[in-house]
């Protein structure tokens, strides 16, 4: 029988004096709380109550078990308690993707802090730039993906981490060269550096300017389904790039590239948080995801917008030059 059980059947018996009231309290047979007292007393090998038929009496013995058992319950309700009442600590192995190039350049940093702060967690990072299905995530043993596209999967959670401003830019020598376009319509006659993905969109520039919105269609000599390659290509003078700021805020910085069209801005990107969707989100992955948002958004304007946050569910751009 549980030993358990049979410790606390006793103890009731032990406080009510009574076998009869016992059963009653468990909700058990009168004949089985005999019987769970019975097997404490002959695995002890000591009588633990004196029984006549008017009277249930604990034996010496019985008193010293009784109070070590009541001690014994007392510790698993402390600990029970602790362990509910206690903050969540993640453990385990967090296994992550992100797309190269803001893993590279930032992401990492946030997985070197939060690692610190997190001893307990086993932090696998990988650099890809996909975008993850539901398959994903089992088959290659993913808790998340960090995107800047949304998956549109109801079998995915998806949340909001920051949204990331990406801005037009070109070096010197070009615009010398090319001349400066005036306006974002100007881009349909210069050189630019194209987004290399499946999807035609990445071909068609989107601004928001004093009149509106504005949708302007580029071509170029040179594409890369990385950020960046591209910046590099932009910093040779290849031609315009849209970038994360991200990528070039220290190239605008010291002048080695350039931003065009200040009357206009193209639309920020949101960085997704995205994994499998469950009755409760694993705590790693809460922590993880709320730990990054704070982290993003303790680096200024060099990453995130600083117009708002966009809507996941119908992001600006569905780019990947990441």
């Amino acid at each position: 029988m549980d030993r358990l059980r049979s410790m606390e059947t006793f103890v009731r018996v032990a406080r009510s004096g009574s076998f009869t009231v016992a059963a009653s309290q468990l909700g058990l047979s009168r004949a089985l709380v005999s019987r769970h007292v019975g097997t404490l007393e002959e695995r002890l090998g000591v009588r633990l109550l004196h029984r006549t038929t008017r009277s249930l009496n604990l034996t010496d013995e019985g008193r010293s078990y009784l109070t070590f058992c009541e001690q014994l319950f007392r510790d698993i309700e402390g600990q029970e308690r602790a362990l509910v009442e206690a903050p969540a600590e993640p453990s385990g192995t967090l296994r992550l993707a992100a797309p190269k190039s803001f893993g590279a350049l930032h992401l990492a940093d946030a997985i070197i802090a939060f690692a610190r702060a997190q001893p307990k967690l086993h932090v696998q990072l990988i650099l890809e730039n996909v975008s993850f299905q539901p398959a994903d995530f089992g088959k290659r043993g993913f808790d998340l993906a960090l995107q800047f596209a949304s998956a549109r999967n109801a079998s995915l959670t998806e949340t909001p981490v920051a949204p990331m401003d990406w801005v037009v830019c070109a070096a010197p020598a070009v615009l010398n060269r090319a001349g400066r376009p005036a306006t974002p319509a100007d881009l349909s006659r210069f050189p630019c550096l194209l987004h290399e993905s499946a999807l035609p969109n990445d071909r068609l520039w989107r601004f928001e300017g004093p009149r509106g919105p504005l949708n302007v269609k580029v071509t170029g000599t040179f594409s890369s389904n990385s950020a960046l390659a591209l910046r590099k290509a932009a910093i040779a003078g290849l031609g315009a790039a849209l970038l994360p700021r991200y990528v070039v805020a220290d190239d605008l910085a010291a002048g080695n590239l350039m931003t065009l069209f200040p009357r206009y801005r193209v639309a920020a990107r949101p960085l997704i948080a995205v994994y499998p969707r469950t009755p409760e989100t694993p705590y790693k992955v809460k922590a993880f995801v709320a730990f990054l948002t704070e982290w993003i958004a303790s680096r200024g304007d060099n990453l995130t917008s600083s117009r708002g946050r966009p809507s996941v569910s119908r992001p600006a751009s569905t780019g990947r030059a990441t």
